[in-house]
């Protein structure tokens, strides 16, 4: 099975997810782990503050963050039973490598609800996994 964008951001390999899933799953995981609701980390992240500059204003560390990202996107990747264990350990392993771009790039040019064009650009966990 090839891989693609979809398969690592939502772990999913067929059926309706897609990447505003993953994206998602991304923003849920930030917003629970700050402590916010979806709409108050996407206030700051559209005046363009990254990720990692909302936990630090609210007092948590961007460890803790890029822990609970990777935690859900390990928990969606590893759920998807059409993967094999080889494919599930290389979306994890893109996941980690770009933790640290996901959490401190600047959102000010965030599209819509989810993360936008942010994660699938040069340097995302989907670069280079195209359909």
């Amino acid at each position: 099975m090839k891989l693609t964008r979809k398969h690592v951001v939502t772990g999913h390999c067929g059926g309706r997810y897609g990447m505003r899933a993953g994206q998602q799953l991304v923003m849920t995981a930030a917003a629970d782990y700050l402590g916010l609701s979806l709409t108050q980390l996407r206030t700051p992240l559209h005046a363009g503050t990254s990720l990692a500059g909302i936990a630090t204003a609210q007092g948590k560390p961007a460890s803790g963050l890029k822990d609970a990202i990777l935690a859900a996107m390990t928990s969606r990747i590893n759920a998807d039973t059409a993967l094999t264990a080889q494919q599930k350990a290389a979306m994890i392993n893109q996941v980690k490598s770009h933790l640290g771009t996901m959490v401190n790039m600047d959102m000010d040019h965030v599209p819509g609800p989810g993360m936008g064009w942010h994660m699938t650009g040069t340097g995302s966990p989907m670069d280079g996994m195209r359909r």
